[in-house]
């Protein structure tokens, strides 16, 4: 089930395990490319400390790396090609811990509920977008917000 998720089937992240009990980092970019990092192995039951990291490359809409690891040892990566410039959903799609409330993130059941006790998720901005992304990011925001009048 989902460990925490933000956007919808149109755009978005989302963190779960699969029917199969792998560890998954999915990112949907705007509906079109989906971008797996799954583990190899089913997480064991237990305690675990997960951490997903993501190093970007820079420059608006850029792409990067991501990294999954399951106490302090990696599981999983991938290249994500390219990301979403603005935001996930004009359409209130939610950021989500231990469900799926709104259009599903990727290819699992509506809800996909977690039925392993999570105990936190923390969400940590490692660095600032330089001035120039940022002017970006302010425009396409307003121009988003504008055509959705």
């Amino acid at each position: 089930g989902v460990i925490a998720c933000q956007g919808g089937n149109m755009a978005g992240w989302s963190l779960y395990i699969d029917e199969a009990g792998h560890l998954t980092c999915l990112y949907n970019w705007m509906g079109h490319e989906l971008t797996f990092a799954t583990a190899a192995e089913p997480l064991l039951p237990g305690p675990h400390h997960i951490e997903v990291e993501f190093a970007y490359d820079g420059g608006f809409g850029a792409g990067g790396t991501v990294l999954v690891s399951v106490d302090s040892s990696p599981v999983a990566s991938s290249i994500i090609a390219h990301t979403v410039p603005i935001v996930y959903s004009m359409s209130g799609e939610t950021f989500d811990v231990g469900i799926d409330t709104g259009a599903p993130v990727g290819p699992y059941r509506h809800l996909f509920p977690c039925t392993a006790e999570i105990g936190g998720v923390t969400l940590e901005r490692l660095s600032e977008p330089p001035p120039s992304v940022v002017s970006l990011i302010e425009a396409g925001t307003r121009h988003a917000g504008l055509s959705s009048q």
